[in-house]
């Protein structure tokens, strides 16, 4: 399980973006917790979208663990909810 920073915003979202690279060589599915994530802006949300596209194409998904109002409200935002499968947390 890996931890979402608190602040899921653009500033950090190299860091972000080169530990779903290294998540990615496990071939499986990736968990989140998003229990912390007090922030999240769109461009994280994009990243997010892309990551749960590629590993729907390998018949992978993103699980996710815990919960964060923000992620929520900003996915919802975005419409992005049920294809990020944040619904169902």
């Amino acid at each position: 399980m890996h931890q979402l920073p608190e602040e899921l915003v653009i500033n950090n979202i190299n860091t972000f973006y080169q530990s779903i690279i290294e998540m990615l060589n496990d071939g499986r599915d990736i968990i989140f917790d998003i229990s912390k994530v007090s922030q999240a802006d769109t461009a994280s949300i994009q990243l997010l979208c892309v990551l749960q596209k590629h590993l729907l194409s390998t018949d992978h998904q993103i699980q996710w663990h815990g919960n964060s109002k923000a992620l929520l409200s900003s996915a919802k935002t975005l419409g992005v909810s049920e294809f990020l499968s944040l619904g169902q947390i």
